[in-house]
């Protein structure tokens, strides 16, 4: 998800960017210049820098499979390595999140946490990338396959719905949809010689945690929250919090779109851009 929102009268000059997607697929993987080439880019367009942007990690940056297949090649690898184990997982967030600061300090850190911007809005991220040892589980002949299933941590939950009051909008940074998400689900054709009959693959964030969020997010006062992971673009709202999604695959067929979102009044506007 690329994202921005502002104060003011246009979206053209956002008060900051969110960057809320699988940034640096197969970075850690094997491919440590691949980060790099991001935060350059980001600062060839004056955007590295704390106060205009915020990074968090999705599910595909810390994952050895990386992201979306392009080619045949692409298939084994997510078969195969789709997988860690959470200690491992945990040392490549730390460094995900070290090589960023090292950049631009502020610019991304391990959540939660939060900082307020020039403009007095603030910004709360939570991490909702579940670091998990079961990564599939078997129903009969129905399998399921939990890489992209988030989570809400209740300390997490704690610490947003402990938020002090302040004048400036509260904009809550998470990668998972909190709406409900339906699961990608794939059948093998007839003949096929696969022992199961149906694959999912649960893209929401489960009970208790959803609601856990949606409790701690009103009593903090939360005006927006935005989100990628899902392909999609939409506003939404729950109970009078605008949640804004942008999600991109990556592919070209996909298209690129960038979603601006005006804070004003009782209300929030979303813009999208196509690139």
């Amino acid at each position: 998800m690329r994202s921005g929102w502002t104060t003011s009268s246009t979206a053209s000059s956002p008060t900051a960017s969110i960057i809320s997607r699988s940034q640096a697929t197969c970075w850690i993987a094997g491919n440590p210049p691949l980060l790099e080439r991001i935060l350059d880019s980001l600062a060839r367009h004056g955007l590295l820098d704390a106060h205009r942007a915020t990074i968090l990690h999705g599910n595909h940056d810390l994952a050895s499979s990386g992201g979306h297949p392009r080619g045949g090649a692409d298939l084994v690898r997510l078969a195969l390595r789709f997988w860690d184990p959470p200690p491992l997982l945990a040392r490549r967030r730390f460094r995900f999140y070290d090589a960023i600061s090292r950049r631009a300090a502020g610019l991304a850190a391990c959540a939660p946490f939060m900082k307020t911007l020039p403009s007095g809005a603030r910004v709360a991220v939570l991490d909702t990338v579940p670091l998990v040892w079961t990564p599939l589980r078997f129903e009969g002949r129905t399998v399921t396959i939990r890489h992209a299933v988030g989570c809400i941590r209740a300390a997490q939950a704690r610490w947003l719905a402990a938020v002090p009051a302040a004048p400036g909008p509260l904009v809550v940074l998470m990668h998972h949809y909190p709406l409900g998400t339906p699961s990608f689900q794939w059948t093998p054709p007839p003949g096929s010689r696969l022992p199961v009959r149906v694959v999912r693959v649960p893209m929401h964030i489960p009970e208790p945690g959803c609601g856990e969020f949606w409790d701690a997010a009103a009593r903090a006062g939360v005006r927006l929250v935005l989100c990628g992971h899902v392909h999609r673009a939409r506003l939404e709202w729950h109970d009078g919090i605008a949640v804004g999604l942008n999600g991109q695959s990556g592919a070209a067929w996909a298209g690129r779109t960038i979603a601006y979102y005006d804070i004003r009044g009782d209300g929030v506007r979303m813009d999208v851009e196509k690139t």
